[in-house]
């Protein structure tokens, strides 16, 4: 189960009808399990009002973004690698 709702992300994508729900559902689910390996967390920072970070918002949308309505493997790239930039400061371990 997501920690961001299917309407956000249907917002942010500007998806207006039902039919892409389920796959979007899916790609919700899969960039949130994504970003938290990437940090190597079991769950997404919060803020200092105990809220998902804006941050983190960002990211996970962007991993949808990429799955979704990216047209071609550099908009692919691209929008993952800025989705990296966005989680990397929340990233733990990375050791030395």
């Amino acid at each position: 189960m997501s920690v961001i709702d299917l309407a956000t992300i249907k917002k942010d994508l500007r998806v207006t009808h039902s039919s892409d729900d389920t796959i979007i559902q899916v790609y919700l689910n899969a960039a949130e399990d994504e970003a938290l390996r990437f940090l190597n967390s079991e769950s997404l920072p919060l803020d200092t009002n105990d809220e998902l970070a804006p941050s983190i918002y960002g990211a996970v949308f962007l991993l949808v973004r990429s799955k979704y309505d990216a047209e071609n493997g550099d908009e692919i790239a691209k929008l993952r690698r800025c989705a990296e930039t966005m989680l990397m400061p929340y990233r733990i371990e990375l050791g030395v």
